[in-house]
């Protein structure tokens, strides 16, 4: 090798040396430079929150419940903390907080709905299909069963609650004709349910389960005349005038 040649080498070698090292601090200068725009500067801060899935709740009751910290950048807001407030409003079934970038921060709510009605603590409540007690009524509404549950131990009345809405909310999607009939609901336990009916017809339920194997029982049996229908063991149902 020529000494130009090995002169020229040791250059171009330098030159992507050179090259190597300005490429690295480019790439660590875009680095910190897009990680103070986007955990650190104003350009990527939040300015807005949209709001879905509410039905009976105010946007503003979801707003305050939330409390967005607007002008945060929005890669350090804490998405956890909103759910956890927004999750404590009683009507509040789910909640699922997102970034929308570059603004925006998304709520999307989803609201319990009331299956029955029932006198709680003295107040009528809409109970939804786990039981849960979370919106009251000045009276109640035509369009929920009323459910007269006698049980005082909180959880037992949690349990039989469920069971109830439960019962109620199979009977509303799988039998239309039968929902139209049903005037009220009755529970000693869980596993104790009655439906009253139109006419002064009773029917002895039991409990929640095998729910669709009691339905089709019933159909039958409604079509004999009685007062009272028993379909809580569905294999040996009966009835009494």
């Amino acid at each position: 090798m020529t000494e130009q040649r090995f002169v020229d080498r040791v250059r171009h070698d330098r030159r992507r040396r050179i090259k190597r090292i300005a490429l690295a601090v480019l790439a660590l200068v875009v680095m910190v430079t897009l990680g103070w725009l986007i955990w650190f500067s104003s350009v990527l801060a939040v300015r807005g929150v949209d709001v879905e899935g509410q039905t009976t709740l105010k946007r503003s009751q979801i707003l305050r419940a939330a409390d967005v910290p607007t002008g945060r950048p929005l890669a350090r807001v804490d998405l956890t903390a909103i759910e956890s407030r927004v999750a404590a409003l009683e009507r509040v079934e789910s909640v699922d907080v997102s970034r929308s970038w570059p603004h925006t921060v998304a709520i999307d709510v989803v609201e319990r709905k009331a299956i029955i009605v029932s006198n709680v603590a003295g107040a009528i409540r809409g109970i939804d299909r786990e039981g849960i007690d979370f919106r009251s009524y000045s009276s109640a509404p035509s369009k929920l069963v009323e459910a007269t549950i006698s049980v005082t131990d909180p959880e037992r009345a949690l349990e039989t609650r469920r069971s109830v809405a439960r019962v109620v909310d199979l009977v509303t999607r799988r039998e239309p004709t039968l929902r139209r009939q049903l005037q009220s609901v009755s529970a000693a336990s869980k596993d104790s349910i009655e439906l009253d009916l139109t006419s002064g017809r009773t029917v002895v339920w039991g409990s929640a389960a095998k729910g669709e194997r009691k339905l089709e029982v019933l159909r039958s049996l409604l079509r004999i005349d009685a007062t009272r229908y028993d379909v809580s063991a569905p294999d040996q149902p009966t009835t009494r005038q």
